[in-house]
């Protein structure tokens, strides 16, 4: 692990950092340190979809601070649509998005929260599964 620095000597809390790598891996982290967003969290993961048994995209959107933060996923590319979760106070709350058995593994969100208009976090990438997939 690593951290980025975004104190008051660089850049007065305001941050805005992008990771890239193969198969359209994209992380983009946007916000402002010393605004309400500093509570959020948004983590993506891969697990199997407990429905379909294949390979998903899970986020888990998390809440450290004392009043109730609402999350959008909103969908980019390969599918539609926006969904909506309100995490309470110290809470967490964990979805998935079957990517591999919908889009061919393929996936492009974006998570925001309504506390903090500079938050948002872009996750874009390929589920790898062994088998021949698409060009996305």
């Amino acid at each position: 692990s690593d951290f980025f620095n975004c104190a008051t000597n660089y850049g007065a809390g305001k941050y805005d950092l992008t990771i890239v790598g193969p198969n359209r891996f994209l992380r983009r982290f946007t916000g402002d340190a010393t605004k309400a967003g500093k509570t959020c969290s948004a983590t993506a993961s891969y697990a199997a979809a407990p429905d379909t048994g294949k390979t998903a995209l899970w986020f888990k959107l998390g809440n450290t601070g004392t009043a109730a933060v609402t999350y959008t996923v909103t969908s980019n590319q390969y599918r539609t649509g926006s969904w909506t979760y309100t995490v309470q106070p110290g809470a967490t709350v964990s979805d998935y998005f079957n990517q591999v058995a919908l889009c061919n593994g393929w996936y492009d969100f974006t998570v925001t929260v309504s506390s903090d208009t500079t938050w948002s976090q872009r996750f874009t990438g390929h589920l790898e599964t062994g088998t021949p997939s698409t060009t996305g």
